[in-house]
Order: C-alpha cells, then structure tokens, then sequence
C-alpha cells in the first residue's frame, strides 16, 4: 500500500464522517465541526498537510458527483 491510497483512503473517510454528521446534526453543525477538525490539522499537521487533504478531499466528491447517473 502506497502513499498515494492512504492520503486518498484518508479524504473518502474524512468525506463519509462529514456526511454523517451533516445527516444527524444538521449542515450548519456538521460545517462548524468541521471547521474545528480543519484547525486541528492546521496545527498539528500543517498548513500544507491540510491543503492537500482538503484537494483530495473536493476531488473525490467532484468525481463521485460527476458518476452520478453515470454507467460506471
């Protein structure tokens, strides 16, 4: 298992934990969360660290919206 699978493994769990809050809190609960995760890793990871997960992160959703209706 590379690097690579990680980080992104990582970014489709952090996308699930999001739905879910989102789905029992609300989405003005579940945005202000995370916003709290998003400073966490900021100091504990990172500036950078916290870019890149958050890239990853709009890129798998932006793939799995574009599969929506989609033969795949």
């Amino acid at each position: 298992m590379d690097l690579e699978h990680l980080k992104n493994t990582e970014a489709k769990e952090w996308l699930n934990r999001y739905a879910e809050k989102a789905s029992t809190l609300g989405s003005r609960k579940a945005y202000a969360w995370w916003q709290g995760v998003l400073e966490d890793l900021r100091r504990i990871r990172g500036e950078s660290a916290t870019l890149d997960l958050k890239q990853r992160m709009n890129r798998i959703k932006n793939e799995r919206n574009n599969n929506i209706g989609s033969d795949v």
